[in-house]
Formats: structure tokens, C-alpha cells, sequence
């Protein structure tokens, strides 16, 4: 083992126990449970929400609209809900978001209930939580950070990251038990109790970071344009926002895209696809575990060199296309080291962004990230019509890969450590 991944004290003492010494902390604690909570009730929402207004309308049309309702005020709104996170007491911040979502699902709910109403009511609920989303996290993040505080950052994000994976490949199980039993409105009102009980796990914190003085004193729009300046200006923020964009831009977009038609002319159909799925799913609950466990001294460096590993060879075995196996198990190492790099670069920013700058920063990173996947979601269908789907599959993975290795090249990235060397207060 060389001295860049020595164990660290809390590695040596176990997973459990460092679980235990994370979830010591009473604000962590409740944090915990109210992202728990929160965060499966939202795990249900789009297996019911789909057979809801498929039951309503009949119409695919109508469910992508209501789908695009909610994702796209997710990044339109995304600064503004940084800057707000860094200018007003977070908690607030986070309960009023949380009691916002709650009102949206529960008319989302009654609406369904009711045997549905106008599609346009339900798609401007949708717009509404979407919307919340992007003043809750931001919020959320710079939260965590502050209350975890140094050398305890990649744990705690770590555990966040397990329970919102553990959901994510638990939540649509949850949601076919649930239909079972219940409607899908009743499963929507479901989700809607718990924002409300996550609201008041989250009330019953302690501070979750003060806004700056700076930052109240100056104008709302100086207080967002800062968050630009201050990513900008530091390079090593720039690297890692660029290559997420490029990431997604080509990664993603192919495999949600292309990888379903791939499924169907060669691999057996959706069943096949929702395999590849549950084992990337799987892959995160082990990198989540990873997140806890393995704490590197220059965590960017070997992120990044694990990413080269999940960057092109599910793209590259779908242009084979190879065997489904080989597939499942390239979609579990690749959900493995992409949920571990998630965990890291979460520590990483909460140790050496200052934190009455950290909900902009998370709003930068987050807005950069995605802003780039709707145009590729859009070209690769187009692309791979007009120089063939191999090509275009083969493509990707090389620009996916160039992606993270053009990392590397920077010495900012490679000697950053986990923390910035300053003694550091929470915000």
C-alpha cells in the first residue's frame, strides 16, 4: 500500500464504528434521518407518477411533459438557490423548501386523486418541487460540510450517499409493493408526509451555518455573480466542473440514450437493460462503502485515476455489443467508482471552499455539471442515425475517457489534499 492511501484512524477502527462516531453528532443524526426519509418517499414518486398520468391521459406526450416540468426549473433555478443558501440561514432555508414540497405533493396527490384534473395543473405542481430541489441543495450541501466538519467530511458524505443509493435501488420495489395495496395518488401522498417529516427533523437541528455578513450587506446579484468568481479563480474547481460537464455530456447521454435501443436489437429486451440498471445501482451502494472506509491523502488524484476505469467500457461493450454479464458487471464497477468520486469531490469542496461560499460553489458545480446532458441527450440520437451507432458509441467512449484523464495533466488536481491546511471554523 503505498503512503498515498495509509489508513487513516477512523479506516483502521472499521466501517460501523466510524458510522457510529458520524452519526454521534445529534445535527448529523437528524440530517440523516431526514434525508432518509425524504429521499425514498421520493424514490416512489416515478413508477406512480408515470402509471398516474398514463391513467389519466393515455398519452406518452403528456408524462414527458410533466417529467421535463420538473427537471428543468431543477437547473434554471439552481444559482439563485446557491446564492440564497450563502445570504440566509440555511435550516430556514432547508424547512421551507421541504414544507414548499410537501404542499406540491399533496396537491399533485389530491389532483390524481381526484381522477385527475387539467395535465397543465399537475405539470405546474411538478415545476414547483422541481424548483424546491434547487433551493434545498445547495442549502443541503454547505449544511453537511459545516456539521461534519474537517476530517470527518468523506464519511458523513459517504453515509448520505449509501442511504440515497440504498433508496434509489429500493424506491421503485417499494413503490410496486405499494400500487398493490393503494392508488398512485396515495403513493404521491406518501411522498408528501415525508418532506413533512423531514422538515421537522431538520427544524429540531442547531444552526447549520450562518450566512456572511458579507454576503448580506451586498446586493443580491453580486452575492450570485461572486459564486462564478470565486469557481473561476480557482483552477482546480474549473478542471473538475469541465470534465463532470464532458462526462455527461457524452457518457451519460449515450448510455440512457443508446444503450435501451442496444438492449432491445441485441441484448433481450428491457428486462436486460433493467439489469444493467440494478447492478449500477448496486455498484453505488459499494461505493458508498468505499466512501467510508478509504480516505486517500490526495483524494482528486486517485479519484480520478479509478475514474479511467468507469469512463468508456460499458459504451465500448455496447458497440460490441458484448454479452449481457460482461455488461452488469461493467455497469457495477462503473456505479462503484463513479459514487465513490461523488463522495470524494463532495469532501473535497466542503474542505477548501470557505463556507460562506460553499452553497454557490455547490450551485456552480451541480448548474455546470448537468447543463451540457440535455444538448447530448438530444445530438446522440441524430448523431448515431447519420455515422452509425458503433461509431458513435466508440466516440463517446473516447471523449468520456479523455475526459477524465485530461485531469491529470493538472498539478492542482493531482497534490490537492482532502483538507485545506487552515484550522477552519464552521459557518
Amino acid at each position: 500500500m503505498s503512503a498515498d492511501t495509509t489508513p487513516t484512524q477512523q479506516e483502521n477502527a472499521g466501517t460501523w464504528r466510524t458510522t457510529r462516531q458520524v452519526l454521534g453528532n445529534r445535527t448529523v443524526r437528524n440530517l440523516f434521518a431526514a434525508r432518509s426519509i425524504s429521499v425514498l418517499g421520493d424514490m416512489l414518486v416515478p413508477v406512480a407518477l408515470a402509471f398516474a398520468i398514463l391513467d389519466i391521459t393515455h398519452d406518452a406526450a403528456a408524462l414527458g411533459v410533466v417529467l421535463a416540468a420538473r427537471a428543468l426549473p431543477a437547473v434554471v433555478f439552481l444559482l439563485v438557490g446557491g446564492a440564497l443558501g450563502d445570504r440566509y440561514p440555511r435550516r430556514t432555508i432547508m424547512v421551507t423548501s421541504n414544507i414548499v414540497a410537501f404542499a406540491a405533493q399533496l396537491g399533485i396527490g389530491v389532483v390524481i386523486l381526484a381522477n385527475g384534473g387539467p395535465i397543465w395543473v399537475i405539470a405546474a405542481l411538478t415545476a414547483v418541487r422541481g424548483a424546491v430541489s434547487a433551493f434545498f441543495n445547495p442549502a443541503s450541501t454547505a449544511a453537511v460540510s459545516a456539521v461534519a466538519g474537517p476530517g470527518r467530511r468523506q464519511p458523513t458524505f459517504a453515509l448520505f450517499s449509501l442511504v440515497g443509493t440504498i433508496c434509489e435501488v429500493s424506491g421503485p420495489a417499494v413503490a410496486g409493493l405499494l400500487l398493490l395495496a393503494v392508488s398512485p395518488g396515495w403513493v404521491i401522498v406518501i411522498d408528501a408526509a415525508t418532506f413533512l417529516i423531514s422538515a421537522l427533523l431538520i427544524g429540531s437541528c442547531g444552526p447549520l451555518g450562518s450566512p456572511s455578513g458579507a454576503a448580506r450587506r451586498e446586493s443580491f446579484w453580486r452575492t450570485m455573480s461572486a459564486g462564478w468568481v470565486y469557481v473561476r479563480r480557482t483552477r482546480w474547481l474549473v478542471v473538475l466542473i469541465a470534465s463532470a460537464t464532458i462526462y455527461q455530456f457524452s457518457l451519460l447521454s449515450s448510455v440512457q440514450v443508446l444503450g435501451p435501443l442496444v438492449a432491445n436489437r441485441s441484448l433481450g429486451g428491457s428486462s436486460a437493460w433493467a439489469a444493467v440498471l440494478t447492478a449500477l445501482g448496486a455498484g453505488g451502494v459499494l461505493g458508498s462503502w468505499l466512501g467510508l472506509r478509504l480516505q486517500a491523502r490526495r483524494p482528486l488524484l486517485r479519484g480520478y485515476q479509478l475514474m479511467l476505469f468507469a469512463a468508456g467500457p460499458t459504451l465500448l461493450l455496447l458497440a460490441i455489443p458484448a454479452p449481457l454479464p460482461l455488461l452488469i458487471c461493467s455497469e457495477f464497477v462503473a456505479g462503484a467508482i463513479v459514487t465513490y468520486f461523488s463522495t470524494v469531490e463532495n469532501a473535497v469542496i466542503g474542505g477548501h471552499v470557505p463556507p460562506g461560499m460553499l452553497s454557490r460553489v455547490d450551485a456552480v458545480n451541480r448548474f455546470g455539471s448537468m447543463a451540457l446532458r440535455p444538448l447530448g441527450m438530444a445530438l446522440v440520437g441524430p448523431v448515431a442515425a447519420a455515422i452509425g451507432l458503433t461509431t458513435t458509441l466508440v466516440g463517446g467512449a473516447m471523449l468520456t475517457l479523455a475526459a477524465v484523464a485530461a485531469p491529470l495533466v493538472f498539478r492542482e488536481i493531482r497534490d490537492l489534499p482532502g483538507e485545506a491546511p487552515t484550522t477552519e471554523s464552521p459557518s
